[in-house]
């Protein structure tokens, strides 16, 4: 007796065949097919009733309000652009304004440089053109030696004119 088991596959190593006349391996490929066509199916069956259940519900009312909606809407943009446009015309506006006040100042700027250039030149052509004068040194003079004041209690009580001269 052996103590390994017979190959349930025949002697050329197919399954048997079973009383039908086909083999299963040929079966289980078929159900796998049939259950995946329903499968196919049912999942297209789904996504069809998802997109034309709300269409067949009333088509013409949603689409009456969805139109009304983007019209009110592109309104909105509509404004909301002019808006924007007539802000950006002021923004250039005041901007021009501003360059051209820049400009003027940068003018004014200029010529008061172009004054100061001409004081200043006006100015080292005078210092240039007077005599220069020469200032004396002041004379040195020679220390002296200080002055000590005596007390005012030293002196008489009273002085006669007399007495002064």
């Amino acid at each position: 007796m052996s103590h390994f088991r017979e190959d349930p596959h025949g002697p050329d190593g197919e399954y048997p065949a079973d009383p039908a006349g086909e083999k299963p391996v040929k079966r289980r490929g078929r159900t796998l097919a049939a259950c995946l066509l329903l499968v196919l199916i049912g999942g297209g069956s789904a996504v069809l009733w998802h997109y034309f259940s709300g269409s067949l519900s009333g088509p013409a009312v949603s689409r009456t309000d969805e139109i009304s909606q983007l019209t009110s809407t592109l309104k909105g943009l509509q404004q909301s652009q002019q808006d924007i446009a007539l802000d950006v015309r002021q923004d250039k506006q005041m901007l021009q304004a501003q360059q051209a006040n820049i400009k003027r100042l940068f003018d004014e700027i200029f010529q008061l440089a172009a004054k100061l250039d001409s004081l200043q030149s006006s100015l080292r052509d005078a210092q240039a053109s007077a005599p220069p004068s020469v200032q004396k040194p002041a004379p040195k003079k020679p220390a002296s030696k200080p002055v000590v004041h005596e007390p005012a209690s030293q002196a008489p009580a009273s002085v006669t004119p007399e007495e002064k001269q």
